[in-house]
């Protein structure tokens, strides 16, 4: 745990709440850059993340708490709200990032690279590219397995030919024979959700958004079950409901996406919450909460969310 920062060194760290992208393009962008460059991370490392460091070898990135006074290097985000504490008093030399741009304001030019793939790691990987340089085979495992967490194994409408190319070249170096198989594992280790509590389970993938004057909440629980799935709805709701206040926004959302089915089933509550799910999404379902066809927090809900909320 780091709570005081050094000024040696530069931070490569991902969003609070981290998923395997944000952890593994903080690993892979820090192997590339080399002495002077650390990987961080901004909260818990999630079960599938661990399943991916314990099957190449890695460890954790360090946990940063308070970044301020430091240089920060940030991969997979660019919203100040997702961002690790003390961000406002960091000095921000690059950003990497595949989602919308949230409007972080820096004081002088810098690296931002922002383009629209299924993944972080596939940018870190075309840095790799650029460079003349291979990842070493467990840093290409890691990618590897972003890109396979972030597509959903290349199920989601956010995956492009630059992923999937990307994940080829990282599964050769690190020797993944088989990746759907290694994707249904980590998949499988990800979605363990028997043992969790509700806050654990709504955390484990979560980001926070604003429209105009609303700040609302995105969770997303993904799972090779659909049963499993459904006897975690009604539990969620109810905790959604009777614990709205002290998650710090107006609406919360709860994506729980069933990767075989290919499709979500999202839940939601707070004032105003109905109203734009009915706005946001058509759907044949009576509720409207039924979306075939709809993997993707980043491209199949935020933006429709937040064109429903402006």
């Amino acid at each position: 745990m780091v709570e005081n920062m050094s000024n040696n060194v530069i931070f490569i760290t991902g969003h609070k709440n981290p998923d395997t992208d944000s952890i593994c393009s903080a690993i892979g962008y820090a192997a590339l850059k080399g002495e002077g460059y650390v990987a961080g991370r901004a909260g818990d490392v999630n079960p599938e993340t661990q399943f991916v460091l314990d099957h190449f070898g890695l460890k954790a990135p360090e946990l940063l708490q308070n970044v301020a006074g430091s240089e920060i290097i940030l991969v997979d985000h660019n919203e100040a709200g997702q961002a690790v504490d003390g961000l406002a008093d960091a000095r921000i030399v690059e950003i990497l990032d595949h989602h919308k741009i949230g409007g972080l304001q820096t004081s002088e030019p810098i690296l931002f690279c922002n383009i629209p793939v299924g993944c972080t790691a596939t940018i870190v990987t075309m840095f790799y590219q650029q460079s003349g340089k291979k990842p070493e085979p467990a840093v290409a495992g890691a990618l590897c397995s972003a890109i396979l967490s972030d597509t959903l194994a290349f199920r989601s409408p956010t995956c492009t030919e630059m992923d999937k190319a990307a994940a080829r070249e990282l599964a050769a170096i690190a020797g993944m024979e088989d990746v759907e198989a290694y994707a249904k594992e980590m998949f499988v280790a990800g979605s363990n959700l028997g043992s969790k509590t509700e806050k654990e389970i709504l955390y484990l993938d979560f980001k926070k958004f604003t429209s105009g004057n609303t700040t609302f909440g995105v969770g997303q629980v993904t799972s090779m079950s659909g049963g499993e799935l459904q006897q975690l709805k009604p539990r969620m709701q109810a905790y959604m409901q009777e614990s709205m206040a002290e998650h710090g926004v107006d609406m919360l959302f709860l994506m729980l996406t069933d990767i075989m089915d290919e499709s979500t089933d999202l839940i939601y509550c707070g004032p105003g919450a109905d109203q734009a799910v009915k706005a946001a999404f058509t759907s044949d379902a009576a509720d409207r909460t039924y979306l075939k066809g709809v993997m993707s927090r980043k491209k199949q809900i935020v933006p429709q969310l937040t064109e429903a909320l402006k």
